[in-house]
């Protein structure tokens, strides 16, 4: 139990060779988990979205989250891809969490969000991305690395990205939240998105002014932003 009374439950899964670190957040016993969280790369880890999922945890939206492979408390034994990490996503969704679904992609993991929710078994009926970020088709399967940093130096090679022809069949609600100051990923992925999202029920652009990449950072100490960004993901 955390110091809000809310109810925190460690868990471990194995995917693949890899044993993944990950929770649930609930604000009461038994209370169904429908969100899953998904941290963005670099040094990022699920405790970057804590005080994030403690905001959902206090409106009754229970969530879920993992480490991906490499990252925080989960193993290393492999390198590491989208399509890895997709695969991890996957499992995670369907162990912890049930249908409806929303899911959250941060940063990098909003390739993967999308992915998730073009798979109409998946359930989702919700999808956002906080600064998130698509691939060129060619560097999914690329393990992390100098070939892989080479494909995303190709100028605009996010405009090649194979989620953008998956998000077409999309039916449910997609809110995309961009920063102003963002440096890292183009103000422009976001109007991509939306304009190949044409058969989704809603498709909503939201801007954080004043802020930049570093969104999970901000948040945490930031409680106006921290509960904006918790409205936009249970409203």
């Amino acid at each position: 139990m955390t110091g809000d009374g809310l109810l925190r439950e460690e868990q471990r899964l194995l995917v693949g060779n890899e044993t993944l670190a990950a929770d649930t957040l609930r604000s009461a016993p038994g209370q169904p988990v429908h969100t899953l969280v998904l941290h963005g790369a670099g040094q990022g880890h699920r405790q970057r979205q804590w005080p994030l999922r403690e905001a959902l945890a206090l409106r009754g939206q229970a969530s879920a989250a993992i480490d991906f492979s490499g990252h925080g408390q989960s193993s290393a034994h492999h390198p590491n891809s989208l399509r890895k990490r997709l695969d991890e996503a996957q499992a995670a969704l369907e162990h912890l969490t049930l249908a409806p679904r929303t899911v959250v992609g941060v940063s990098m993991s909003g390739e993967i969000a999308m992915r998730l929710a073009c798979r109409p078994e998946n359930h989702i009926t919700h999808l956002i991305t906080i600064v998130g970020a698509v691939y060129d088709g060619a560097a999914f399967e690329l393990p992390f690395g100098p070939d892989f940093s080479a494909a995303l130096r190709r100028p605009e090679s996010w405009r090649d990205a194979a989620s953008l022809a998956l998000i077409r069949h999309y039916p449910g609600r997609i809110t995309l939240i961009r920063a102003a100051e963002d440096a890292v990923i183009p103000s422009e992925v976001a109007e991509l998105i939306r304009q190949h999202a044409v058969s989704a029920r809603q498709c909503r652009i939201v801007d954080l002014p004043g802020v930049d990449h570093r969104v999970s950072e901000r948040s945490a100490q930031d409680a106006a932003l921290r509960d904006w960004l918790a409205e936009l993901i249970a409203s």
